[in-house]
């Protein structure tokens, strides 16, 4: 598994495999026991997003698991 520093995570444009521009990564939230992480939050770029959960000020919660890959973009399924 490829190391990636969480800093570098901060403000990176997220899209989805379709190609939809889904926002822009706000923060992560990681398991304090083992150290992996569990979800990306992602401030949505429009409110049409329904795909994910959501926090109770509109941030998208996006597993880990669903994460595809990181270049210019963080790439989710």
């Amino acid at each position: 598994m490829t190391t990636v520093l969480a800093s570098t995570l901060s403000t990176k444009p997220v899209m989805g495999t379709d190609g939809k521009e889904l926002g822009t990564v706000h923060n992560v939230s990681m398991n304090v026991e083992t150290g992996a992480l569990e979800y990306v939050l992602v401030d949505p770029k429009s409110d049409d997003v329904t795909r994910f959960e959501t926090t109770d000020d509109g941030t998208l919660l996006v597993p880990a698991g669903r994460v595809q890959s990181l270049d210019d973009y963080l790439i989710v399924e």
